[in-house]
């Protein structure tokens, strides 16, 4: 039988820390698809920027006709929730377009019910209204404990908060995924 002092050292408990550390330092920081020679990581639904020349003509006139402007495209944001006491972890990719994708640790990835017009129209006002480069990369009481902390992703920017602080329009935002996430849950 081998003593205690001859027994290999090993920390015990810090393995979840170090893990919940690593997934919020990597929300902060957007996707490694961010780091790309093309540029950053795009949601689905928003294209690629072409460039004039490549490719067949999209529709009449001289070089592909008249092209989309961003308001055309659709836009889409990602909440994602993770924390608290049962370690939750769940997400919901809204488009302007009204597509829902789902995910939830246990039951997996789906797409979702569409979003009603009143409620793709909310989401576009929200979006218009909140100016994510303004907003602080990471807002978490680091004191705090069992807390649900929400990753808020869009157009590039990510914002990393457990609400404790006011962030305005964004927690308006963060409300209504939310609430669309649990309705699709």
């Amino acid at each position: 039988m081998r003593r205690q002092s001859e027994m290999p050292y090993r920390k015990r408990g810090g393995g979840p820390a170090l893990l919940a550390a690593a997934c919020l330092l990597l929300a902060a920081c957007g996707s490694v698809e961010a780091s790309q020679p093309d540029g950053p990581a795009r949601s689905p639904g928003q294209g690629r920027p072409s460039t004039e020349g490549s490719g067949p003509p999209q529709g009449p006139g001289e070089h592909g006709g008249a092209s989309a402007t961003p308001t055309d495209q659709p836009e889409s944001v990602r909440l994602t929730v993770t924390g608290g006491i049962a370690g939750v972890h769940r997400s919901i990719l809204a488009s302007t377009d009204g597509t829902v994708e789902v995910s939830e640790r246990k039951k997996g990835y789906w797409e979702a019910d569409p979003l009603s017009g009143a409620d793709r129209d909310r989401l576009k006002t929200l979006l218009k209204k909140i100016d994510f480069a303004a907003l602080p990369p990471r807002s978490v009481d680091e004191d705090a404990r069992d807390m649900f902390v929400y990753a808020l992703e869009h157009d590039g920017h990510a914002v990393v908060t457990d609400r404790s602080v006011s962030l305005g329009a964004a927690d308006d935002l963060i409300g209504q995924l939310e609430r669309h996430l649990e309705e699709r849950l």
